[in-house]
């Protein structure tokens, strides 16, 4: 059950990273950026993420 559902008070989000970035400690394999880079074209793909994102900023909503 999404949290909203579940009647959990959200009022805050923090994008840890815009960008898969490397780690000290992990290298490259954490991913958690809102947009994926390919390591060898160094292109950037956005991910489902940062489009979900975008839509809770224009829209002030969750769902839809």
């Amino acid at each position: 059950m999404p949290p909203f559902e579940a009647g959990i008070d959200v009022r805050g989000y923090y994008v840890w990273s815009l960008l898969d970035n490397f780690e000290w400690a992990a290298g490259y394999r954490p991913t958690f950026g809102i947009v994926a880079v390919n390591r060898t074209t160094f292109e950037g793909t956005v991910k489902p993420s940062a489009e979900m994102l975008g839509h809770i900023a224009r829209t002030n909503e969750l769902n839809g």
